[in-house]
């Protein structure tokens, strides 16, 4: 019934709207009129009565068009570009159904697809500390690093009372001891480079790999940080350095970089 409405832009009314009845009308004066039931012990609806008669006219602005239907028909425009301007998506739903759309129901809609698309994303976040708990117990020896950072408290308007915050994901180092034991044996030189994360949440990646016996590609260490800072280099290069002997190895290894 909602699709219904939003395609032909009328505004019905339930009459009636259970778990085993539905009754949709037209506004005043209008002949339309849908009769639905649930059929017995399946999960289909089946269409009894219906006078496909209208005697009004369209309506611009239809009240079925919510944010929840709307956000998941523009999953695909928004999965393929999550920044998409509230404006965009206003003239989309004008060109393909003739309805408006205010941009405060945009931006909802845009929130509704943003956690459809990325919503699984936030519940890996909260299992981290069991994927580094994981890699320490499996990968013996090897150094992985985990750093939060603080987020602002709240406060409320009545008590000014500040309500604490879970800290957010910041940092992340990882080099497993196979890769690094692996690296020691093979020639002295390595290449250090990083590149952005392309999706919502943004941050970015920074490696350090080697050549293998075999000319193959070899990962030493894989670094997740906020972005591309004197803070995070210092960090990586520090755990870099302790990993692979100290001050007194680095005459022995040759850097490639690139900016």
């Amino acid at each position: 019934m909602t699709t219904y409405a939003i395609h032909n832009g009328r505004d019905l009314k339930f009459i009636k709207n259970d778990n085993l009845r539905v009754r949709v009308k037209c506004k005043e004066g209008c002949k339309w009129f849908a009769y639905c039931a649930k059929l017995l012990d399946e999960d289909t609806w089946q269409l009894r009565k219906l006078v496909d008669t209208h005697s009004c006219n369209k309506e611009y602005k239809v009240k079925f068009m919510r944010s929840s239907w709307l956000g998941k028909r523009l999953y695909s425009i928004v999965k393929e570009n999550p920044n998409i301007k509230l404006t965009n998506i206003s003239n989309k739903v004008h060109q393909k159904w003739n309805v408006g759309v205010s941009k405060m129901k945009a931006f909802r809609a845009h929130r509704v697809v943003i956690d459809m698309v990325y919503g699984s994303f936030r519940e890996q976040y909260l299992r981290l500390y069991d994927y580094y708990h994981e890699l320490l117990r499996s990968n013996l020896n090897s150094t992985v690093k985990l750093q939060g950072q603080t987020t602002n408290s709240e406060v409320t308007n009545k008590d000014y009372v500040d309500i604490p915050l879970l800290p957010s994901f910041q940092r992340l180092y990882m080099c497993l001891n196979g890769c690094k034991e692996s690296f020691l044996i093979c020639r002295p030189i390595f290449g250090l480079d990083g590149y952005f994360f392309k999706g919502y949440y943004g941050g970015m990646v920074l490696v350090v790999v080697g050549r293998d016996p075999n000319d193959q590609m070899l990962l030493i260490v894989v670094v997740v940080v906020e972005g591309e800072t004197r803070d995070s280099w210092t960090l990586f290069l520090k755990l870099l350095n302790d990993d692979l002997g100290g001050q007194q190895t680095w005459k022995f290894y040759t850097f490639i970089s690139h900016e």
